[in-house]
């Protein structure tokens, strides 16, 4: 009986990963029904899970993740080709040691547990975001930490919801969305990764696209950090992470020097 619901949830799942088209709400009646849906796929999972595994897991929080990108030689997947570590952080409670991807199309963190299978096969869930208070992913030569953005009451947010890496945090900030873009070539859906850079010095965040849009934000210190990039013989057009964020820590010692 478990194997013929898996095998009807998984034939309900695989519509939109053939057609590898997501599905768009234009109205509040369609955004009811599709939280409902969410929350009858969530319970289902749990119970489903429950009986395999003998314990509610609070991993087991969200939807079957089914790879929607199968026939795409270029996929939503962060880094997939790179071995990994994570560790999550759920309503205040840390995982580690855990098998995390992040899908830069959807946006969504995918948790898979390798000790647990279902019908034989491993099984992958897209976590609610609600819960997720941040995560990590751990490279060979590069950790990232992410958290998820959302508008706060009597904050000036100026930038889309969702999650971001938090690439560097002082007095002034920066961090980075990775996504992206889904484009149609000879009948297929390839997945063109980009990365947007968003910094904070004052109030609110700015996307950087050119060194005259990254120098302008520090207004009176814009000299001295102008002066700065061309002794470390940084462009920022072309820098890496770890070259801005060298930046935001030079201008932070500055700001502190000061008092």
């Amino acid at each position: 009986m478990i194997k013929i619901s898996i095998t009807l949830l998984i034939i309900l799942f695989a519509v939109p990963g053939i057609c590898q088209r997501p599905l768009y709400i234009s109205d509040e009646k369609g955004k009811d029904n599709y939280s409902t849906l969410l929350g009858n796929q969530n319970e289902y999972l749990i119970k489903l899970y429950y009986q395999k595994i003998g314990e509610r897991d609070e991993l087991i929080n969200g939807r079957d993740y089914v790879p929607y990108y199968y026939r795409s030689k270029l996929k939503p997947l962060l880094f997939s080709d790179k071995k990994r570590t994570g560790s999550i952080l759920l309503n205040g409670r840390r995982y580690d040691g855990l098998s995390l991807e992040y899908d830069t199309f959807l946006d969504q963190v995918i948790y898979a547990d390798i000790t647990k299978f279902i019908s034989s096969g491993l099984f992958k869930i897209a976590l609610n975001k609600d819960i997720v208070d941040n995560f990590n992913l751990y490279f060979d030569q590069d950790s990232m930490i992410f958290r998820y953005f959302k508008p706060v009451p009597g904050n000036n947010f100026n930038i889309p919801e969702g999650f971001y890496e938090v690439a560097y945090e002082g007095k002034s900030k920066f961090i980075i969305k990775h996504q992206s873009l889904a484009i149609e070539q000879a009948g297929l859906i390839e997945y063109f990764y980009s990365a947007s850079y968003y910094i904070m010095v004052g109030d609110g965040f700015y996307r950087i696209k050119s060194s005259r849009d990254f120098i302008k934000l520090f207004e009176e210190k814009s000299a001295e950090i102008k002066k700065y990039l061309r002794i470390s013989k940084v462009n920022i057009r072309n820098a890496d992470k770890k070259q801005i964020a060298a930046v935001l820590k030079y201008y932070d010692s500055q700001l502190t020097s000061e008092r």
